[in-house]
C-alpha cells in the first residue's frame, strides 16, 4: 500500500532498500490526445521508461520508474506524427521530478534560497543543489500587481549609505505589493502612473517620495508619517544642543557642580594610551574641519575633501569648541554577583582567568570567558611596565596613569551633605530629557533637566518640543499653525529649519494629524525584508530578492 497516489498508473513492483525506495508502474490509459491538434489516438508507436524523483518516505529518497507510451497522431493534416502521452497530474513534460516534489522544492527555495536549502533538504531525502533551488525561485512568474487605494512607501538599503531601494505596502492588508530597485522620484512616479488607483500615500519626510507621489498620483492625499516627524524633531533638538553644549559645560563649571563620570571598570595603561592617541587624532581632525569652514568651504565640500560623513562635519562646525567624547556610564554586568568572590580569589594570588571562569561556572555563572578575562587584565598588569619616552610624550600620561592605578571613578566628596555631581551627558542623550514626559523621568534626570533649562536656548527648545509632542499625541491639527508661527521666530537655527520643512510639506503634515494611517506596517515589512536579504549573503540579484520576498508574503 503506497502512502501516496499515482493517478493513471498501475504499480507493478516496489523495491525497498536502505538507501532508496524504487516504485515501478505503468500507464493504464488506452488513448491519448495529440498536444498539437488535440485529436484522440489509440495507435501505439513505442514505449520507454521515465525515472523522476518523488517525495521521500520516512527520510528515504523515492525514485519512480514509469513506463510511458508514444502514440501515433491519426490526423493526416497534423505536423506531429508521434507524441508522448501527457501525465500532468504526476510529472510535467520533460521534468526530472514529480509535480508535488517540485512544489515542495519551490517552497524551500523561496524560504531559504540556495545554500541553506541545500543543507536542510539533503538529510531529509531530497538531495538538490543550491543552484537548482535558485533556478526554481527565479522561474516563478512575477505576481500580478494590483494598485491599492492606500499605499505606504519607504526605503531600504542594499548597501547602507551607498545604494537604496523602495518597498511598497498595501496599508489595508499590511502586505507588500512590490519592490523598486531605487528610491528616486522618477522610479516611484513611474510605478504610480503604471498602476493607477492610489488615493492615499503614506511616506516619510523624503523629498524624493514626495515629488514622486506628486508627479505620479497628483490627486492622491499624501501623509507625512508621524514617527518620522518626531524623529526629525529629535534630530533638530540634538543639533541645537550640540551648538550650545559647550555653554552648558561652562555653566556647569561655574555652578561648582562637577561632571559625574561612572565608568564600568579601571582601564589598563595600554587602553589609556590608545584613548589619548585617539583623542589627539580626533582633535586634529576637528581643527582641520574648522580651518576649512572659516575659509568659506561648505559642509558638503569639507566632507567630500576630507572623506568624512556630513553629520560628523556638521557636528564639528556647530559645536563651538572641541566636542569631547560622551561619558561612559557604567552598566550592569553578569559579573556583579560574583565580584566579591573574584576579589577574594585575586587576593589569594589566582591570576588565571580560565580557572576563575571555571570556578564561576560551577557557582552558576552563565557568561563567557571574555568578561572574566576583561575584569582580570588591568589587575594583573606588571607594575614595572613603562611606556617609551616617545609614547609618553605622545599620550601625555600622568604619574598616576603611568603606575597603572588610574581610576575612572568620581572623587568622593569630603562632606556627606554635599550635592552629588551632575551627570551632563552628550547631546544625543540630553535630547531625550526634552522629549519625554516630566513624570516619567527619575530624580537624577529631573535634576539634569532642571539644570540645562537654566540656559535660555534650552528652555525655548524644551517648550517647543513638548508642545509639538503633545499636539502629535493628541493629533490636534488646530494647534499646528500656532506652533509653526512660534517655531519660525524662536531664534534657534536648527528648529527654524525644521519649521520651514514642515511648512513646505504642510498638507502632508496636517493630513497625518487628521488621518489614522501611518508607516508602521511598512517598517515591519522592511525588517522582514532585511532578514530575507541577509539570508542571501548579498550575492543574490534584485529579481531574486523581489521574487522571494513577494511570494513569501
Amino acid at each position: 500500500m503506497l502512502p501516496f497516489s499515482l493517478p493513471g498508473f498501475e504499480v507493478q513492483e516496489i523495491e525497498n532498500t536502505e538507501a532508496l525506495l524504487t516504485i515501478t508502474a505503468r500507464a493504464t490509459a488506452l488513448t491519448a490526445y495529440c498536444p498539437i491538434c488535440g485529436q484522440e489516438s489509440h495507435r501505439l508507436h513505442s514505449s520507454y521508461t521515465r525515472s523522476p524523483a518523488d517525495l521521500p518516505v520516512s527520510g528515504r529518497p523515492v525514485r519512480l520508474r514509469l513506463c510511458v507510451r508514444r502514440f501515433r497522431c491519426q490526423n493526416p493534416g497534423c505536423r506531429q506524427q508521434t507524441f508522448v502521452e501527457a501525465l500532468p497530474e504526476v510529472v510535467p513534460r520533460s521534468s526530472r521530478r514529480t509535480k508535488r516534489l517540485g512544489v515542495v522544492l519551490k517552497c524551500f527555495a523561496l524560504a531559504l534560497s540556495g545554500q541553506a536549502g541545500e543543507r536542510l533538504l539533503t538529510p531529509l531525502g531530497m538531495a538538490v543543489s543550491g543552484q537548482t533551488l535558485l533556478r526554481l525561485a527565479k522561474s516563478i512568474p512575477p505576481p500580478v500587481i494590483k494598485a491599492p487605494d492606500i499605499l505606504g512607501v519607504d526605503d531600504f538599503a542594499f548597501k547602507r549609505g551607498r545604494r537604496y531601494g523602495a518597498i511598497l505596502v498595501d496599508l489595508r492588508t499590511h502586505r507588500p505589493i512590490d519592490l523598486l530597485p531605487e528610491r528616486t522620484a522618477d522610479a516611484f512616479s513611474l510605478w504610480l502612473r503604471t498602476h493607477p488607483g492610489v488615493l492615499i500615500v503614506s511616506r516619510d519626510r523624503s523629498t524624493e517620495f514626495a515629488r514622486g507621489a506628486s508627479d505620479g498620483a497628483p490627486e492622491a492625499i499624501q501623509i507625512a508619517d508621524r514617527f518620522h516627524l518626531l524623529q526629525n524633531l529629535r534630530e533638530a533638538g540634538e543639533r541645537t544642543l550640540k551648538r550650545i553644549h559647550a555653554d552648558l559645560i561652562e555653566q556647569q563649571k561655574a555652578s561648582g557642580l562637577a561632571q559625574k563620570v561612572r565608568h564600568q571598570r579601571r582601564r589598563s595603561q595600554r587602553e589609556i594610551g590608545a584613548s589619548k592617541v585617539a583623542r589627539l587624532r580626533r582633535q586634529a581632525r576637528y581643527e582641520e574641519v574648522i580651518a576649512l569652514y572659516k575659509q568659506g568651504m561648505s559642509i558638503l565640500g569639507i566632507a567630500d575633501q576630507l572623506r568624512m560623513s556630513r553629520s560628523t562635519v556638521r557636528n564639528f562646525v556647530y559645536a563651538g569648541a572641541y566636542p569631547e567624547r560622551a561619558n561612559v556610564l557604567r552598566t550592569k554586568s553578569q559579573l556583579d554577583p560574583y565580584l566579591t568572590y573574584l576579589e577574594k580569589r585575586f587576593a589569594q594570588g589566582c591570576r588565571n582567568a580560565n580557572q576563575l571562569w571555571m570556578e564561576l561556572k560551577a557557582q552558576g555563572f552563565t557568561g563567557s570567558y571574555k568578561p572574566v578575562n576583561h575584569w582580570l587584565a588591568p589587575r594583573r598588569e606588571k607594575p614595572g611596565r613603562k611606556h617609551s619616552l616617545r609614547e609618553k610624550d605622545l599620550v601625555g600620561l600622568t604619574q598616576e596613569e603611568e603606575a597603572g592605578t588610574y581610576s575612572q571613578q568620581p572623587a568622593h566628596t569630603q562632606e556627606r551633605n554635599e550635592v552629588q555631581p551632575l551627570a551632563l551627558e552628550a547631546p544625543r542623550h540630553l535630547v531625550w530629557l526634552l522629549l519625554k514626559d516630566l513624570n516619567s523621568l527619575d530624580q537624577e534626570q529631573q535634576r539634569t533637566l532642571e539644570f540645562i533649562r537654566r540656559h535660555p536656548g534650552v528652555e525655548t527648545l524644551y517648550q517647543l518640543i513638548q508642545s509639538f509632542v503633545k499636539l502629535m499625541k493628541e493629533r490636534d491639527f488646530e494647534a499646528l499653525d500656532p506652533w509653526l508661527m512660534r517655531g519660525k521666530t524662536c531664534g534657534l537655527p536648527d528648529l527654524e529649519t525644521f519649521t520651514r520643512g514642515l511648512q513646505n510639506d504642510y498638507e502632508a503634515v496636517k493630513a497625518s494629524l487628521v488621518l489614522s494611517y501611518s508607516n508602521g506596517p511598512v517598517e515591519g515589512q522592511v525588517n522582514r525584508l532585511k532578514f530575507v536579504k541577509r539570508s542571501m549573503f548579498g550575492r543574490g540579484s534584485f529579481e531574486l530578492l523581489r521574487s522571494r520576498f513577494l511570494e513569501a508574503a
